[in-house]
């Protein structure tokens, strides 16, 4: 996820899992699933993409 550094200005990059503690950072993310690391298998969590019809 791509956002602006709120003092510097400048762009940063934030990877999957990144935590973000600043608040001007974090009103920044307007979907934060975007950036959240994908489950790993036998994690519990469905994944939430559909599955491809046969055809």
């Amino acid at each position: 996820m791509h956002v602006l550094d709120p003092v510097e200005r400048v762009p940063l990059v934030l990877e999957a899992g990144a935590e973000v503690t600043d608040p001007a950072i974090a009103e920044q993310i307007t979907n934060p699933r975007c950036w959240q690391p994908e489950p790993t298998p036998g994690s519990g969590r469905a994944s939430t993409r559909k599955p491809k019809a046969a055809q």
